[in-house]
């Protein structure tokens, strides 16, 4: 997976907002209704507003009812698959650290992004270095207690891109990227790409196993050399 956000080199950072630093924050009451509230993916923008793929974990058996209070911070848009004790939801998020990474067109947030009243919100922020200047100064007014901060080292580039894979293993996940395969939720089954190349259901497996298996451990080696 690549991006064009950005030139050049980018970099992340990380930070963690203490639950007593954040009573102030309309975000604040989330955590009287979620144990953890974690990031799976970040899905761009309504009306300007941040939206991503949450998983929620909760007390009880059902999905809690939200009140009116959490409007300006946690909107659900859609209940993905709902589970006893957690949920997959499609959530809009216009509060205010989420925001002022949103209006930064050189950042964006990514995982592991996660909120709980035990460790309160860590959040992972990539994006170009004066992009990543700016939203920092920015969280630094908002929250103005010592946040902790973890800045990288550089990430080149093409860390984001996918390493070379044979003709034929980058055919089928190709594919498989373009029909949905790897959406939340997905979007076509192997079998779905198996019919479309013509070939057995067996052997895209077999390819989507060994290209994901050449990424995961190429993104492995590659940040552990950041």
């Amino acid at each position: 997976m690549s991006t064009n956000k950005g030139a050049g080199n980018l970099r992340y950072f990380q930070i963690r907002i203490l639950h007593t630093q954040a009573k102030h924050l309309p975000g604040y009451a989330i955590t009287d209704f979620f144990k953890k509230v974690e990031m799976i993916a970040g899905t761009g923008k309504v009306e300007s507003v941040p939206s991503s793929i949450l998983r929620v974990e909760y007390d009880g058996g059902s999905l809690p009812l939200l009140n009116d209070n959490l409007k300006d911070s946690f909107i659900i848009d859609k209940v993905l698959e709902e589970n006893e004790g957690f949920s997959y939801l499609q959530v809009r998020t216009p509060g205010p650290i989420q925001m002022i990474v949103a209006q930064e067109n050189d950042c964006w947030a990514t995982p592991p992004t996660h909120l709980s009243k035990e460790n309160g919100l860590f959040m992972t922020i990539q994006g170009t270095p004066k992009g990543l200047k700016r939203v920092k100064d920015k969280l630094e007014e908002l929250i103005p207690e010592k946040m902790d901060m973890r800045i990288s080292k550089m990430i080149v580039g093409d860390w984001i891109a996918a390493p070379k894979l044979p003709e034929r293993r980058n055919m089928v996940i190709k594919t498989a990227v373009e029909q949905g395969y790897y959406d939340i939720p997905r979007k076509c089954t192997q079998k779905d790409i198996a019919e479309l190349l013509g070939i057995k259901q067996g052997t895209v497996a077999e390819h989507l196993q060994m290209a994901e298996s050449v990424i995961i451990k190429s993104w492995s080696d590659q940040l552990s050399q950041s």
